[in-house]
């Protein structure tokens, strides 16, 4: 993959260090009555997985990034918990056990941008699933834009030990296909000096409502709901995410 490698793991650890505290207590209320284990498919380095085995919960993670991976190891082997972790694509995921709960947090499932991939990610999570359980997932939402282009930008992070990490992003946004196309470059800087470079190619895909919910569907899930996030509300027009919950019966 080309996306989620060295530089950019350590900046999204740095960057991101814990699940915002709204997002986590809306996944632990679904994680409370869970009947079975549970799995949080493109896990990255565990801000959501990590809370969820410290408070004893059953639960497995999988990722396309071994890096993403080995700094999900390392963040556990700071707490004293020992994960199990799978280096697999959504798309091709294929496990020996079922689950009650999936969870996809944060829109990383927007990362999944071929039409083929998505149907192919949802059917894989639907066969993944017990009689009865639950599939909770969260969509970035297009909005009604024209396509275009946008300037360099970024901004940067420090390391323990002084050295920054500046990531630099170049975007286009193409609303025919809702996607997010991008840039990003990363640069490891110490005393005004370049350590090191690295490139992302960086994709993200946006939804309407209606049509996840086909896609959902079409995958077999029932019971259906958008929600607001982090609420067990019903979304409306301001939402510029979504999160679905549904079921396999």
């Amino acid at each position: 993959m080309t996306s989620y490698q060295k530089l950019c793991t350590e900046f999204y650890d740095i960057d991101k260090p814990n699940a915002p505290e709204d997002a986590l207590a809306f996944y632990l209320r679904y994680v409370a009555d869970v009947n079975g284990p549970i799995l949080e498919p493109m896990c990255g380095s565990g801000r959501f997985l990590i809370p969820l085995l410290e408070r004893g919960f059953d639960i497995d993670g999988v990722d396309a990034s071994p890096h993403m991976l080995q700094a999900c190891r390392n963040n556990c082997i700071k707490r004293g918990i020992t994960p199990v972790l799978y280096e697999q694509s959504i798309e091709r995921i294929t496990l020996s056990k079922q689950y009650g709960l999936v969870i996809i947090p944060a829109s990383s499932f927007c990362l999944v941008i071929e039409q083929k991939d998505v149907e192919e990610s949802l059917r894989r999570i639907y066969a993944l699933l017990t009689p009865a359980a639950k599939f909770v997932v969260e969509v970035e939402l297009h909005r009604q834009r024209p396509s275009e282009s946008r300037p360099w930008e970024g901004r940067w992070v420090e390391r323990s030990d002084g050295t920054k990490i500046v990531l630099s992003t170049l975007s286009h946004y193409d609303a025919k296909d809702h996607l997010i196309n991008s840039i990003n470059r990363y640069d490891l800087v110490k005393n005004w000096q370049l350590l090191e470079t690295e490139f992302e190619d960086f994709n993200l895909r946006y939804y309407d409502l209606t049509e996840f919910d086909r896609l959902l569907e079409a995958a077999g899930f029932q019971n259906r709901k958008a929600l607001k996030p982090y609420t067990f509300s019903a979304t409306d027009e301001t939402d510029r995410s979504v999160v679905f919950e549904c079921s396999k019966h």
